[in-house]
């Protein structure tokens, strides 16, 4: 019963990928960075929303900042209200599948493409009830690329992306997490944290004024990944 659902949901998600196919001229794509003569960067966020994301909105808010949030499936199905307040505050949400799985262990298996099929299917579903939208930008969990993905990803509309720096996950001093950070800020950068996903991360918050107080005195403007990348994807009022 369970392969006989996910078999289902993806045909479903195939077809709407395919009659959606002609909006994403991105679709299959793959970015980490962009244009490096252009003086702007992207903030990207992954795993939430999550416990800072609303204090997080308020930040950019103030700093007249736009940013992308990757969000999974099963974080829009658990804050629903939050997935709406960063959609209607013009930042571009984006999908990071449904359930975070670990491609790097699931990426060989037989069935692979319908496992990834459903799972967008489901998040896109969960993101688009919460946040009005559907999501045409597409981050794998941890990164995870292969061609197959693309293929995927090209049917179903999608644009990968990555990004060009991001180290907040690992054990390191505060200090040097945020100087590794404002070192990697460049014109076309796109940079990773995390709202979301284990624990609390309040220092993100004091990392996102660092970036932005770094980025006004070299003239840096933080935009939409969406307008970094120039993807032109659907989205809320800029």
């Amino acid at each position: 019963m369970k392969k006989t659902l996910i078999l289902c949901v993806a045909v479903t998600s195939l077809a709407v990928g395919l009659s959606l196919a002609a909006e994403n001229p991105y679709a299959g794509k793959f970015f980490a960075s962009g244009d490096p003569k252009k003086a702007e960067f992207a903030l990207t966020f992954d795993d939430g929303p999550g416990h800072i994301t609303e204090a997080l909105l308020a930040l950019l808010e103030k700093r007249g900042a736009k940013a992308a949030f990757f969000i999974p499936g099963s974080s829009a199905r658990a804050y629903p209200a939050r997935v709406k307040k960063i959609a209607e505050a013009g930042h571009l949400v984006a999908s990071h599948t449904d359930t975070h799985k670990n491609w790097f262990k699931i990426g060989n298996a037989g069935n692979r493409e319908t496992v990834l099929e459903a799972e967008l299917a489901r998040a896109s579903e969960a993101i688009q009830k919460a946040g009005g939208q559907r999501p045409t930008v597409l981050r794998m969990p941890n990164g995870y690329d292969r061609p197959w993905v693309r293929a995927v990803a090209r049917r179903l509309n999608y644009t990968l992306v990555n990004w060009t720096y991001g180290s907040d996950w690992l054990k390191q001093p505060e200090e040097k997490m945020t100087a590794e950070y404002l070192k990697a800020l460049k014109p076309g950068a796109i940079l990773l944290l995390h709202d979301g996903g284990g624990k609390v991360k309040e220092k993100n918050l004091r990392l996102v004024a660092a970036l932005l107080d770094e980025a006004g005195k070299r003239g840096l403007k933080p935009v939409r990944l969406d307008d970094l990348l120039g993807l032109g994807a659907p989205g809320a009022k800029r």
